[in-house]
Parts: structure tokens; sequence; C-alpha cells
């Protein structure tokens, strides 16, 4: 079978791109990736010294601190061109496209001969810098459905889809004793209140637990009153696979939430397929097929009473094909437009 050459296109601070690669890779994908920021842009020297001169004197003169960033994308855009080369692509699918130059953009359809996919999974108005790109895309998808209700976006032909779990890795779950919930992620002022509730909360119901903020900043660590239930430090920080063996590991996964939008996050689609119990301040989980009240907590403070009655009801076996629909075939044959796939819609 002749493989779809597929470009991916997104950033690369975390390894979610190369497991990414790897389930596109799986499917019969021959990928290419184009990163946001390679080194030779995160270590960019000036070539001589007029370039240097020239971006000083429009920093302190006119205060313009442009020339950097103009040369740093010159050369990005330059250098994708060559490992393009002349070749011609079936699909390109590029995720977060606000963390790219419109030009390398423009370059990146001149290759693409059936259809460039854009895919925002951070919210529009998060990052409304990616609003000047949708117009180049065939098809621009938005995992918040408040994105495609905001009269803000109307004019935009915007398409709604989740996040999804990696169908590639098979859950195998690790046998211990007693029940453990798991919470991973980075500081965010606006979620301590609720970090700090749910971890007293589950300690207080008998819990273990593996909360993990990796930040080694006395200040912010400082803000959490649940100090000793939480594990703090920047070597703290999980790859990939740390992160799925944790999940393997655990009974309950916590999901806090970034206020600032309301798509559903990877925790959720993790907590459907490894079949975890969820404990998520995501209101809106509530309205979709998988939802079940004995396997998902919406975390609430009027909801704390009734902490232990969740942890005591059993979990609800979700139907296999709901499952699979949210797997990272399923989501990928559906941006594609491949056959024979689950279509995957956002409630209104």
């Amino acid at each position: 079978m002749v493989k779809k050459r597929i470009i991916l296109a997104m950033p690369k601070h975390n390894d979610i791109f190369a497991e990414i690669i790897k389930n596109l890779e799986y499917y019969q994908f021959d990928v290419t990736f184009v990163d946001s920021n390679p080194k030779y842009i995160k270590n960019f020297r000036y070539k001589n010294v007029l370039d240097r001169i020239f971006h000083l004197v429009r920093k302190i003169f006119f205060r313009d601190y442009s020339y950097k960033h103009l040369l740093k994308e010159k050369l990005l855009v330059d250098n994708t061109k060559m490992y393009l080369s002349s070749k011609l692509y079936d699909y390109a699918l590029i995720i977060r496209p606000d963390t790219y130059p419109l030009k390398l953009l423009q370059l990146i359809k001149t290759r693409v001969t059936k259809s460039m996919i854009g895919y925002q999974w951070d919210g529009l108005t998060r990052f409304p810098a990616v609003l000047a790109t949708i117009d180049l895309f065939d098809s621009f998808y938005v995992f918040d459905s408040n994105d495609i209700q905001n009269n803000d976006f109307k004019k935009f032909h915007l398409s709604g889809i989740t996040n999804f779990y990696f169908d590639v890795n098979k859950p195998a779950p690790i046998s211990h004793t007693g029940k453990i919930a798991y919470f991973v992620g980075s500081h965010i002022d606006e979620r301590i209140s609720a970090i700090d509730s749910c971890a007293f909360e589950l300690n207080k119901n008998n819990i273990q637990l593996k909360f993990i903020i990796p930040t080694d900043d006395p200040w912010k660590i400082s803000k959490y009153k649940q100090k000793n239930l939480i594990t703090f430090g920047a070597k703290n920080k999980l790859s990939f696979h740390e992160n799925i063996s944790n999940i393997n590991y655990s009974d309950i996964l916590v999901d806090i939430v970034n206020p600032i939008h309301h798509g559903l996050s990877f925790r959720v689609f993790e907590a459907l397929y490894y079949q975890k119990k969820l404990i998520t301040t995501n209101p809106f989980v509530q309205y979709y097929d998988f939802f079940h009240p004995n396997n998902i907590m919406i975390w609430e403070k009027q909801n704390y009473n009734f902490l232990s009655e969740f942890l005591a009801k059993p979990m609800v076996i979700i139907d296999s094909e709901i499952i699979q629909k949210y797997s990272f075939g399923n989501w990928i044959k559906n941006i594609l437009n491949l056959d024979s796939y689950q279509k995957i819609t956002l409630p209104q």
C-alpha cells in the first residue's frame, strides 16, 4: 500500500509531537515534521556585524525591536523551503498555527495537493493571533464549542472536534494497594484553589495522592495550602511515557482545567480509554456521549459532600464504539475526511 504523505507542523515544547508522529506512522502515513522553533532559531546568531548594528540602531533610535525577529523568520522560511524541497504532500496538519510565520504556512500550502488542516487546541480567545491564519486552511478545527458559537468568529468557517487518546498505547494496569488519584499540570494561579480543595478532600477520604506540579519557583509554591500533599520541582516534569505509566498505576485521574477555555483536555479521553474514574472542573463534560456520573465527577464546591459517594460507586463500562470514536485513529480520519469513520462533533 502506498503511504499517504503528510506534513505535521506543531510546537515541540513537549514530546506529544513525537507521539503524534508515531501514531501517524502506525496508520500508514509518511510523516515530515516542521518545527516551529528549531535549535538554529533558538540559538540564533547574527551572520555579520552589519545586521547587529542595524538591529541596535532601529532599537535605540526608533524603538523598533522587530529586525531580529524578521531575520529569524526569514531563516526559518528559507530553511524549511530547502527541507521540503520540491516534493508534494497529500496533506498538511498544522497544530497551533499561531506559532508559525504566515509566510511559512503559505509555503507549506504550495506543497499540499489535497488538503491543509489547521487545529487550535488552546482556544481562539487565548491565542487570537491564530485568526490571521484561518483563511489559509481548507478546514480549520477548534476543540471549544464556545469558539464556534462566538459571534466574533462567525465570519470564519470553523469546524468542531475534540482532543483524543493515542490508541497505539494499550492500557496496561499496574497492580497496587489502595486507591491512587493522579494529577499533573503546570502552575496556573486560577487553578490553585481547585487543586488545593481536591487534594484535601481526596486525602480526607483515604485516597493516596500523586499530585505533581513541576515548578521550583518558591513564590508559586507558597500559594498552595496543601503543599504537603503535592510534589513540586522542575525535575518532576514528566515525559509522555512517564505520564502514561502514572495513568496505568492510578485509579482516579484529576483534571483541573485552565478556565480560559471549555474544550475537553487530553486527560478526559485518557480516563475514558484507560477506564479510570475522572474528577474534573470542566462542567461541559456532562454533554458528551461517554459521560456517566458513576465514572465522572464535576468538581464544584457544592459537590464536595458527594465525593465519598462517588468514590464508592462502581465504574460503568462505556460502549466500546463510543470509546473507539475518540481514538487518534478515528480522529485523523475525521479531520482528513478519510473513509469509514465515526463522526466526532462538539455539543452545542
